[in-house]
């Protein structure tokens, strides 16, 4: 009588990964997760080459930073504190600061911050909107949906207080370009939306929306520690273009391939593109002392993280 044939035990982790390494693969950190990634707005956007015809990787080693530099970021907080009805009603918090880096100590030089409620006030009785307003505090519209839907609805409040947290840091910037023109301001995030006159490096950590595709993206993510990319270009909501390149901070192998990994932007202007070894080198010298135990260490330059620390050390437990 025939027997069944003895199907194969799932694999074990152990024996999982020495398959995937038999096969070729880099393995990652093996980190175990339970919540679902949010969904990705904008998961691609065009490039254009700027320093080579293809994506290559180039050495980079630390150097020394420039004397004097600025370095700009900024925090938000919220809190739902109740609802009229079906209407939420948020307060929030947002503070952005530019700390001068002299002399080897950061000192600040430009600090904005507002504290606010947010609400779709398109749906409130005239009754409700002119207590709300009475409150002593701005109020902002959240451009909730026409329909009802707390979870939406929610979302909507947290992307205007989001929106609020780039307006001040733009503010912040502002005040610091004014004050300080001659010297470079480190922002965390992109520079696509500051103005071309601005000395501004843009050190992006998120890689939500990808300029590269086929071998240059795979050149990209796959970098070693101490390369960047070549220059390409990409171009900013506002139609302004900017040059653009990847920078790995730290070493990957082990990890994903977003692990140590930032892009970091200029002026779109043939002194960027000259300069950007240089400029990645003193970007690498800025990672220590360690911005742990911050979970975004790896990709964290330490003054920016310095930055962060004083904001919410200022703003206390914001009872």
């Amino acid at each position: 009588m025939p027997t069944e044939p003895l199907m194969n035990p799932v694999p074990t982790r152990a024996r999982l990964r020495e398959a995937l390494r038999a096969m070729g693969a880099s393995l990652s950190a093996g980190r175990l997760a339970s919540n679902p990634i949010a969904p990705i707005q904008r998961p691609h956007a065009p490039a254009a080459m700027v320093e080579h015809d293809r994506i290559r990787a180039i050495p980079v080693r630390p150097l020394p930073p420039p004397p004097v530099v600025g370095f700009l970021d900024g925090i938000q907080r919220y809190s739902h504190e109740g609802n009229l009805g079906l209407v939420p009603v948020l307060r929030a918090h947002v503070a952005a600061m530019v700390q001068l880096r002299e002399d080897g100590r950061l000192r600040v030089r430009a600090k904005v911050e507002k504290d606010f409620l947010v609400a779709p006030v398109a749906r409130l009785t005239p009754a409700q909107r002119d207590r709300l307003m009475g409150l002593g505090l701005p109020v902002h519209e959240s451009r909730a949906e026409e329909m009802v839907h707390p979870l939406v609805d929610r979302q909507r409040a947290v992307e205007e207080i989001e929106r609020a947290r780039e307006a001040i840091e733009h503010a912040a910037a502002l005040q610091f370009v004014s004050d300080c023109p001659d010297f470079l301001l480190v922002v965390d995030g992109a520079i696509g939306e500051y103005p071309a006159s601005w000395r501004a490096v843009g050190v992006a950590k998120s890689h939500e929306t990808q300029f590269l595709s086929g071998p240059d993206l795979e050149v990209a993510l796959t970098l070693p520690y101490g390369t960047r990319t070549s220059v390409f270009a990409r171009t900013g909501s506002a139609g302004r273009k900017v040059h653009t390149w990847y920078l790995r901070l730290w070493p990957w192998e082990g990890e994903d391939l977003l692990y140590g990994l930032v892009r970091v932007e200029r002026n779109a202007d043939d002194e960027s593109m000259a300069a950007a070894t240089e400029l990645s080198g003193w970007l690498l010298s800025e990672r220590t002392p360690l911005s742990s135990p911050d979970g975004r260490w790896d990709r964290l330059l330490y003054p920016i993280h310095a930055v962060e620390e004083s904001l919410r050390a200022q703003a206390g437990s914001w009872a």
